[in-house]
């Protein structure tokens, strides 16, 4: 029973985690296009991408 708690509370960590991490990558994008892109900004949106493959990735796996 500890582990099914477990993983749903993981599941909703991870479901929090990309979403958090999608508007996140959104308000960057606005910002970016309102006033200048730059190497900054596109590593930044680099890396929220990968961690949020990352995380669905590991989203699907929970599902089993």
């Amino acid at each position: 029973m500890k582990k099914l708690i477990r993983k749903r509370r993981h599941m909703a960590f991870v479901r929090r985690y990309i979403i958090e991490l999608q508007w996140d990558s959104l308000n960057i994008m606005l910002v970016a296009s309102k006033t200048q892109w730059n190497d900054d900004i596109v590593k930044s949106l680099d890396n929220n991408a990968r961690l949020i493959r990352k995380y669905e990735r590991r989203a699907r796996w929970l599902k089993f």
